[in-house]
C-alpha cells in the first residue's frame, strides 16, 4: 500500500477504500471484521485547517490535549506542514487521567511528562482507518512505540465496528482529514506499558502456567535486552535521511536512530493447556517431556530436571515458543492490499521462516485467508497439517495489553510444538526464506513493511562486512513493484558480506538464492558452507546477464506442460531456475514470466540442525556503484526437488 502522501491523495485513498469495503459486519464466532464500511458522519469536511486549527476550533473537547501539545513544544509542529496522525483525547479521556495519576491538570505535569504523552499520541505519517489492518500500525509513534489497531463489535448498537487503539482507547470520532494529516479522538489516554516482556505475560492472569515454566527454564532472563547504547547515528542520517537509487528506482533513506533488541512470544493460556488436559506445572512437565524425547532420543532421561538447560524437554518447549524478533499479528507474512493484489493464493499460502531461540530450529508462519497460522502445510483450506492459529489483536481479551517495552506476545489457540510432525512432515517442503527474516535487526526496528522510506543500517545483528569501506545496506521501502513478498535488501558499494542462514532439519538440500537481473548490479562469488569451511560456489555470478543467455537458458513458457517441463530441466541442469508463478510483480506481471528474475542453484549439500550454514557474497570486480538485491534463499529437500513427482512451479 502505498502511503499517503498529501490531502488530496488522502481523500481519494480514504473514498475508494470505502467504496470497495463490505457493506456488512462479517462475524467469526466473536470476530469482527476491520474492515468496517466508514459511516458517512464519522467523516470531517476537509476545510483547509492544520492539525492545532482542528483542535483550537474544538477547544471545549480538547483543551486538556491543546495544554499538553503547548508544554511539550509540539504544538508548533501541528501547525506546520507535514504528514501527520493525530489521535486527540478529549477533556474527559484527561480527567481519568489526571484521577489515576493523582493529579488535577495539566499544570501539575513535568515538561517531560508532556513530552511522552504528546509523542505517544502523534504518528509521523498519515493512517486513516481505512488503511488499518488487525495488528500494529505500520510506523511508531514519536516515542519510538508501536500501536496496536483492532477492532470490536458493539452490541449496544446494532453491531457497528468498534475501533481501539492499544485495545483499550476507542475511537470515537474517526478520519477527520485535515491539511497536514488526519485526526481521530480517543475516549482515552494512550498509555504503552513501559514493562519488560516477561512482566507483561506475567500480568496476563490467563498464562500462569506459562509463566511458571517462563521462570523455572531461566528463559525469563533472555527476554531482558533492550536498548543498545553503544550504538550512535547522526542526526541528519536519522531524521533528514538521503536520496538513494537502488533496483533502478529512487528512495528516500533514513538510518536506525536507535538500535534496539526485541522479542515475540506465542504464549498458550491455562484454558487452552486445560484443553489439553494440562492442568498445572507439573502436567506441563510431562507434555514436553513426551514431545521432545521423540524429537531428541539421543537426549531422553539425560536433562529431566535440569530446566535450565538447553537440551531440558521444558526449556525446549518454553525456547520453541520465543523469537528474538518483534512481529505484531500483521507483520509475520504479507498482508493486506499488497497481499491481495500481488499473490496467488489459490496456489500458495504467503509463508516466511524465522529461527526460534530453541537452538538448531525454525519455525513456520502461514497466512491463508481464515488467518495467521504456525507450522501450518498445505493451502488454504485445503491443508495436511491445520497448524496453530495466533489470535488476532481483534480476537484477544479487550482488557489485555499484548505490548511490553521489548516487544510484544500472542495467544495461540492450540500448544505449539517442535514435535515430530512438524519436523517430519511440515518442513519437509521448500523452505523459502525472505531476506528479511535473515536477521532480527530488520523487524526489530521496524523496517519491515515502511512504504514512505528505505531504512538504513550500519550494524547488522549477525551479519559482516569486510573491506575497507561498508557498503550501504537498505531494507527497500515496500510497494507492489518491489520484490517478492515486497521485502528486499539492497547492497551497495564494494561488498563483501557473510551472514547465517537459518537451521533446518537433518536432510539433503538444493540450496537456492534469488535474484533479478539488472545493468547496475555487479559480478559476485558466492560462497557456501560452515563459518570455518566455506568453499566458493562455482564460478562467480554476473547479476547484470539475462535469462535468455544460453548459458542460463530461460525460454518463455509455451503453455504445453511437456515442453515447459523440458525447458526447466535444461535450466536446472545449467544450475538456474525460473522464478516463482504464484507472484504478480505490480499485480500483473508474474515472476515466472520474466526472464530478468531467475533462481540460481550454488549447491546441493546434507545439512544438520546441529551445523551452522553461511552464505558469503563477495563482488569481484571494482565497482563501488555495484548494488545487488537480496531477495530470499530456498532451502528445498531432496524429496521436493529429486521427488516422485516434479517440484510444482509455485
Amino acid at each position: 500500500m502505498e502511503q499517503i502522501k498529501n490531502k488530496h491523495s488522502q481523500r481519494a485513498r480514504l473514498l475508494r477504500t470505502a467504496a470497495m469495503v463490505l457493506t456488512s459486519i462479517l462475524l467469526l464466532g466473536s470476530v469482527t471484521s476491520c474492515n468496517d464500511d466508514p459511516d458517512a458522519e464519522n467523516y470531517y469536511t476537509f476545510t483547509g485547517e492544520m492539525v492545532s486549527n482542528y483542535l483550537d476550533a474544538r477547544s471545549d473537547i480538547y483543551s486538556d490535549f491543546i495544554a499538553v501539545l503547548h508544554k511539550s513544544n509540539m504544538y508548533g509542529m501541528m501547525a506546520t506542514y507535514g504528514t501527520y496522525t493525530c489521535f486527540a483525547p478529549t477533556n474527559d479521556a484527561f480527567k481519568e487521567y489526571f484521577r489515576d495519576h493523582g493529579i488535577t491538570g495539566v499544570d501539575q505535569m513535568s515538561k517531560a511528562e508532556c513530552d511522552t504523552l504528546a509523542w505517544n499520541h502523534i504518528i509521523k505519517n498519515a493512517y486513516f482507518t481505512t488503511d488499518l489492518y488487525d495488528g500494529n500500525i505500520p510506523t511508531a509513534n514519536m516515542n519510538d512505540r508501536y500501536l496496536t489497531f483492532s477492532c470490536d463489535s458493539d452490541v449496544t448498537n446494532n453491531n457497528n465496528v468498534i475501533y481501539y487503539i492499544n485495545k483499550a482507547s476507542q475511537i470515537i470520532v474517526r478520519d477527520d482529514s485535515v491539511e497536514n494529516g488526519v485526526v481521530h479522538t480517543l475516549n482515552r489516554v494512550i498509555q504503552p506499558s513501559a514493562d519488560y516482556l516477561p512482566e507483561r505475560i506475567g500480568a496476563d492472569e490467563n498464562c500462569q502456567i506459562f509463566y511458571q515454566a517462563l521462570l523455572l527454564t531461566g528463559m525469563r532472563d533472555s527476554l531482558y535486552q533492550y536498548i543498545d547504547e553503544t550504538y550512535h547515528c547522526g542526526e541528519d542520517s536519522v531524521n533528514r535521511g538521503f536520496n538513494i537509487s537502488t533496483g533502478g528506482s529512487n528512495y528516500r533513506c533514513m538510518f536506525v536512530g536507535t538500535r534496539r533488541t526485541r522479542y515475540s512470544a506465542f504464549v498458550e493460556t491455562d484454558a487452552v493447556y486445560a484443553e489439553n488436559g494440562i492442568n498445572n506445572l507439573d502436567d506441563l512437565k510431562a507434555y514436553a517431556k513426551n514431545i521432545y524425547d521423540a524429537v531428541y532420543p539421543e537426549d531422553a532421561g539425560q536433562y529431566d530436571d535440569d530446566f535450565t538447560n538447553r537440551k531440558n524437554p521444558l526449556n525446549r518447549f518454553i525456547s520453541y515458543h520465543l523469537l528474538p524478533y518483534y512481529g505484531a499479528y500483521n507483520d509475520w507474512t504479507i498482508y493486506g492490499e499488497l497481499k491481495e493484489t500481488c499473490a496467488i493464493t489459490s496456489k500458495i499460502d504467503c509463508t516466511d521462516w524465522y529461527t526460534t531461540m530453541m537452538p538448531g530450529t525454525i519455525i513456520k508462519f502461514s497466512s491463508p485467508t481464515e488467518g495467521l497460522f504456525i507450522n501450518r502445510r498445505g493451502v488454504g483450506t485445503n491443508y495436511r497439517v491445520k497448524g496453530i492459529k495466533v489470535l488476532s489483536p481483534s480476537e484477544m481479551p479487550s482488557d489485555i495489553d499484548q505490548q511490553a517495552l521489548n516487544g510484544i506476545y500472542h495467544y495461540i489457540d492450540g500448544i505449539l510444538a517442535y514435535d515430530v510432525q512438524t519436523r517430519d512432515v511440515v518442513f519437509n517442503d521448500r523452505i523459502r526464506v525472505d531476506a528479511i527474516t535473515l536477521s532480527p535487526e530488520f523487524m526489530n526496528c521496524g523496517a519491515r513493511g515502511l512504504t514512505d522510506h528505505a531504512t538504513g543500517f550500519k550494524v547488522i545483528d549477525g551479519w559482516n562486512f569486510r573491506g575497507t569501506y561498508p557498503p550501504l545496506v537498505t531494507v527497500r521501502q515496500r510497494g507492489v513493484w518491489m520484490m517478492t513478498y515486497q521485502d528486499c535488501v539492497d547492497i551497495q558499494g564494494q561488498f563483501d558480506v557473510t551472514f547465517k542462514l537459518p537451521p533446518v532439519p537433518q536432510n539433503t538440500y538444493e540450496v537456492r538464492f534469488a535474484y533479478g537481473v539488472g545493468t547496475m548490479r555487479g559480478v559476485v562469488q558466492v560462497y557456501f558452507g560452515t563459518k570455518d569451511n566455506m568453499q566458493p560456489m562455482g564460478i562467480p555470478i554476473d547479476f547484470r546477464v539475462w535469462g535468455g543467455d544460453p548459458n542460463i537458458g530461460w525460454v518463455a513458457d509455451t503453455g504445453d506442460e511437456d515442453a515447459d517441463r523440458a525447458i526447466d530441466k535444461a535450466m536446472h541442469n545449467r544450475g538456474y531456475m525460473k522464478e516463482m508463478d504464484t507472484w504478480l510483480q505490480g499485480g500483473q506481471n508474474n515472476l515466472r514470466d520474466q526472464s530478468g528474475k531467475l533462481r540460481k542453484i550454488l549447491t546441493t549439500q546434507t545439512m544438520s540442525p546441529d551445523k551452522e550454514y553461511y552464505v558469503r557474497i563477495k563482488l569481484v570486480l571494482e565497482n563501488p556503484e555495484a548494488e545487488i538485491p537480496i531477495n530470499y534463499f530456498e532451502l528445498c529437500p531432496k524429496s521436493v526437488y529429486a521427488g516422485l513427482t516434479a517440484e510444482d512451479t509455485h
